[in-house]
Parts: structure tokens; C-alpha cells; sequence
């Protein structure tokens, strides 16, 4: 790989060309002192929210530089996932210490604690109409939280080991939960019925994601696969190899047509969702835990281990 790098402020810009590969302006982003652990995207796509290892949540301006705008403080411990609140004036984190907070990003502070879980929260989506938040922990359980009162609507203690990820499907009905027990479970948001679960993997799973059109969930984990499932029947569309290590992290493009998968190999490789083809592959040559495309399409951020997170512009590969 033949790089250049151009520095400026907290910015590193670096010009990467792989022979056979994708060639990448990328920006270098030093958003944290500890590891990256989650990334996420306002629905505008002008704001950028990190978490990290170090306890925090920071947000980043992508129209002015990428300059830091918040930094949030209050969690004991690692923040381990981070999510917009529709209206792009609120944003909630998810964090080892068992809680979830609801802040302001007017006045960078903490507007409320959700505490409910009895482990580590390891992630949290947001309902579409923006009234719920749901959340799931390593206590096996997962919550349907009322946004404005922090009230519990539904808690479900759905697998037999660990919930590591969740995500809601587009039009906010169905849950999908990820778990060491090997299986993606899918859940109806409004009761907690279990609908079906998705058996496929050979390992822990990290990692599940709802394509924006919503015909397909991907999952992926330690046995270094992905696989596509077609939502509505829960069967097989596609299992995708290309990594040597565990993965951590999927994630679609905003149009569903690619999904890029990430962990520890140091490499980002891009698919097409409906041929199951490698389209390409990106080199942050680190281990990545989070991947998100920014709604309009444009960026793909990586949450990278070193305390960088790696912005791509996706026209240089899609």
C-alpha cells in the first residue's frame, strides 16, 4: 500500500492506493484516547457521535472541519453504543456501567439515566417516531424504554447467554437481538413476542443489522462469517467469507445495495447485499468495532481500536 499524509489540527488526511483495491481519501479523525467503540450518524448527516473507552461520547461537525462540538461525560465506564435521537437535538448512549443516558446536544449535558439492566448495556437503537428507545445488555434481557419518562415498557430476558447487539427494523415493529448463544432472535416490538429465531452461525454473535428497505437483516460474529437472511422468512440468502478474524461489526448503505462488514483482521471489506460478491476492500489495518454509513450516503465511519475514527468517502468505492 502506498500512503500520504496530510495533517491538520486533530485531522489526519490520509491518501491510500492498494494495487487491485479500492484507492481512498480518508480521514483520520483522533476522536479519543482509548479505544473507538461505537459510531453513528445524525439523520441530516452533519453531525458525527463516537463513543469510546475512555468513558465518553464526543460529537463532530462534518460541515465545519469535523471540530468537536459536545463532549459528554457521566458514564463510570466504557460507552459501548451511541444513537441519535430523531429531530438531531438529543442523543442517547449505552455503557458498561448498566445505564443508558439521554442528553442535549444545546447544552452538552445530561438530561436523564435509564437504569433497569443489571450488566453492561451493549447497545441501543431508537424507535423511528423517536418515542422509544430499546436497549439490550449482557444480563440476556433486552428493554423497550418510554423515551420522555425512562419508564420500562417491556423488558424480555430473550437468550440463553449474552445479548451483544440489537437493531429495529425500519419501520420500528421488529426487534432483532444478537447473542454468544450462536442465534439472531427477532421480537415484536410492541408486546416482547418472540417471532422466530435465525440459526446459521457456529460462534458468538457480535453483530445484526435491518437493511434500510427492510428485506434483509445481516449477523455476524466469531466464526469470521456474515450472513444475509431474508427478513419476512428468516431464510438464508447469502453467507459471506472473506475475513480471518472475529467481526464485530455490519452495516448496509443507506440504498441497502452493499453492506460492509468489520473486526478484527484490520479490514473493511464492502459486499454487494443482492449477489453476495466482494465489491471491495478498505485497509484501516487496525481492528474496527463499529461501522456507519451516514444517511445521505456519502461517508462510511469506522470506530477503529486505536482511538481514530476512520472517515471514507464512499463515491472513491460505490
Amino acid at each position: 500500500m502506498i500512503s500520504y499524509l496530510i495533517s491538520v489540527f486533530n485531522l489526519v488526511v490520509l491518501l491510500a492506493f492498494v494495487p487491485g483495491c479500492a484507492t481512498n481519501e480518508v480521514v483520520l479523525l483522533e476522536a479519543h484516547n482509548r479505544g473507538v467503540t461505537s459510531v453513528n450518524f445524525s439523520a441530516d448527516s452533519r453531525y458525527l457521535i463516537s463513543g469510546s473507552q475512555d468513558g465518553t461520547a464526543r460529537i463532530f461537525d462534518a460541515h465545519n472541519s469535523w471540530e468537536m462540538v459536545c463532549e459528554l461525560t457521566g458514564h463510570e465506564s466504557w460507552i459501548y453504543d451511541v444513537a441519535f435521537i430523531p429531530g438531531n437535538k438529543e442523543v442517547v448512549t449505552a455503557g458498561l456501567d448498566g445505564d443508558l443516558k439521554l442528553w442535549s446536544l444545546d447544552t452538552c449535558s445530561e438530561i436523564m439515566t435509564y437504569t433497569g439492566h443489571t450488566a453492561r448495556v451493549r447497545a441501543v437503537s431508537v424507535h423511528p417516531s423517536g418515542t422509544a428507545i430499546v436497549s439490550s445488555s449482557w444480563d440476556s434481557s433486552f428493554i423497550v424504554w418510554d423515551k420522555e419518562t425512562a419508564e420500562i415498557n417491556i423488558s424480555t430476558k430473550g437468550h440463553d447467554d449474552r445479548i451483544c447487539d440489537l437493531a429495529l427494523s425500519p419501520d420500528g415493529q421488529v426487534i432483532a437481538t444478537a447473542s454468544r448463544d450462536n442465534k439472531v432472535s427477532l421480537w415484536d416490538k410492541e408486546s416482547g413476542n418472540h417471532i422466530t429465531d435465525l440459526y446459521g452461525h457456529t460462534g458468538d454473535l457480535k453483530a445484526v443489522r435491518f437493511s434500510n428497505d427492510g428485506k434483509y437483516i445481516a449477523s455476524t460474529g466469531f466464526d469470521t462469517t456474515v450472513i444475509i437472511w431474508h427478513a419476512g422468512p428468516g431464510t438464508v440468502k447469502n453467507i459471506l467469507k472473506g475475513h480471518q478474524e472475529i467481526l464485530f461489526t455490519v452495516a448496509f448503505t443507506p440504498d441497502s445495495d452493499y453492506l460492509a462488514s468489520a473486526g478484527d483482521d484490520g479490514r473493511i471489506i464492502i459486499w454487494n447485499t443482492l449477489t453476495g460478491t466482494r465489491h471491495t476492500i478498505l485497509f484501516p489495518e487496525v481492528p474496527v468495532r463499529k461501522l456507519a454509513f451516514s444517511p445521505d450516503g456519502r461517508l462510511l465511519a469506522a470506530a477503529c481500536a486505536d482511538g481514530i475514527v476512520r472517515i471514507y468517502n464512499t463515491t472513491d468505492f460505490i
